[in-house]
């Protein structure tokens, strides 16, 4: 959008709006550096259409990838700073007069931040309502429930550049996927306990090629699925907020 687009929504009544928080960090030897950072921009879109009112703002294109630095091209921000990154963009955003700011985390290393965030704002940001999805396991469960009717289980379908994840760039870039590189890692279930393990002592502890899952079966009409259930789960969080 321009700057005059976002003028004429908000001169229409729009005070809503969206954007992602992704990341740059390793996806294992098949998938981009960007797959967060796209899935982030994906599902934000596709919810904004869903919810007449929202502005859809750019993905944040970095996050909280510290358990990823064993990967080469992997660029992190600390919680700090990426706290900081999310409060100055709901600062601007309520500068320029929206009431309700959502915010879509794409990326594992972001939910726990933005809860956080959150609780330190009372969920409210220069005047502005400051609304982050927070809730992972749900996020990967609604990937592991569509896994599962489609026959694979969380084991294939996995967290981290799995069945699940390479669908779904499968499904938007194509171009950007390497099958022939791609190799089964982590087969265990990503539960609680092995979350935090991934985030006290880093990937590699889990995998050492950064694969969570086996993404060899994975399929474009799949990732279109996961897509869709995404978008559901988002949509149905976001929309009591929608102003």
């Amino acid at each position: 959008m321009t700057w005059r687009q976002v003028e004429e929504r908000m001169a229409a009544g729009a005070r809503t709006v969206l954007f992602a928080a992704g990341s740059t960090e390793q996806h294992g030897p098949h998938l981009p550096l960007v797959t967060d950072t796209m899935l982030g921009d994906a599902l934000a879109a596709r919810v904004a259409d869903l919810l007449p009112g929202v502005i859809l703002a750019p993905t944040v294109p970095l996050g909280v990838s510290t358990h990823h630095m064993a990967f080469p091209g992997t660029v992190t921000l600390d919680e700090d700073t990426f706290k900081a990154v999310i409060l100055r963009c709901c600062e601007s955003l309520a500068a320029h007069g929206f009431e309700t700011v959502l915010v879509l985390p794409s990326h594992g290393g972001n939910f726990a931040p933005l809860a956080a965030l959150r609780a330190e704002t009372e969920g409210r940001v220069g005047g502005a309502r400051f609304v982050p999805y927070t809730d992972l396991q749900k996020f990967v469960g609604a990937l592991a429930e569509a896994a599962q009717e489609r026959g694979f289980p969380p084991e294939v379908s996995g967290s981290h550049a799995g069945e699940a994840e390479t669908s779904i760039v499968l499904a938007l870039r194509p171009d950007l996927v390497d099958m022939d590189r791609a190799e089964a890692g982590f087969g265990g279930r990503f539960d609680e306990p092995t979350a935090r393990r991934l985030f006290e002592h880093g990937t590699r502890a889990l995998s050492e090629t950064g694969v969570l899952g086996d993404p060899r079966p994975a399929t474009a009409q799949a990732g279109e699925e996961y897509l869709d259930r995404l978008t559901g789960l988002l949509t149905r969080f976001f929309e009591p907020y929608v102003s």
